[in-house]
């Protein structure tokens, strides 16, 4: 898809300004465009960035090998919402765990615990939207911090904890895990 809707700034009717004044322009990508991150376990692909939208949405699409994911975990500050585009994955909100193929949709409100694992023979792709958006910039810092090398454990706790994800235990799990199973 070529970008056909690109005027100069300002022109036009009906242009809006997003959080602090910021003017929104179209955005029309190709496929495999964007502001490409490679975060430990897995790169990612910004289609739209908070900066893009006025602060109300990000996109970010992301490819998984077998067995990689995120962990069990939970935002207090935005939703996140998953589009399967290839692949399969295990997606999970709260106590529901699913299997789920292309075209499969999760919308996790904040504060539920959610996680998703790529599964199957072949890498997934899912796309992530983040409203509001801001956590797409745990990527784009996470992605400098990988480029030196693999960042300690303290570093990205911090750096989680800066953007808002906090890390769920798996309660059955960790039971298991303590009981010996």
């Amino acid at each position: 898809m070529a970008d056909t809707h690109r005027t100069e700034p300002g022109a036009g009717p009906g242009r809006e300004r997003g959080r602090g004044g910021v003017r929104r322009e179209p955005v029309a990508l190709a496929p495999g465009q964007g502001g490409r991150r490679h975060v430990p376990g897995s790169p990612y692909v910004v289609k739209l960035a908070g900066a893009q939208s006025g602060g109300s949405i990000a996109v970010l699409e992301s490819t998984f090998e077998p067995g990689q994911g995120a962990p069990l975990h939970l935002h207090r500050g935005h939703d996140e919402t998953f589009y399967v585009v290839s692949g399969a994955f295990r997606l999970r909100c709260d106590e529901h765990t699913t299997e789920a193929g292309p075209g499969a949709f999760l919308h996790v409100p904040r504060t539920h615990p959610h996680s998703f694992t790529a599964i199957g023979d072949t890498p997934a792709t899912i796309l992530v939207t983040l409203t509001p958006a801001g956590f797409e910039e745990f990527f784009i810092e996470a992605a400098a911090l990988a480029a030196d090398g693999r960042p300690d454990r303290r570093t990205m706790q911090t750096l989680l904890a800066r953007h808002d994800q906090e890390l769920v235990p798996d309660a059955p799990r960790e039971r298991h895990r303590r009981e010996g199973r």
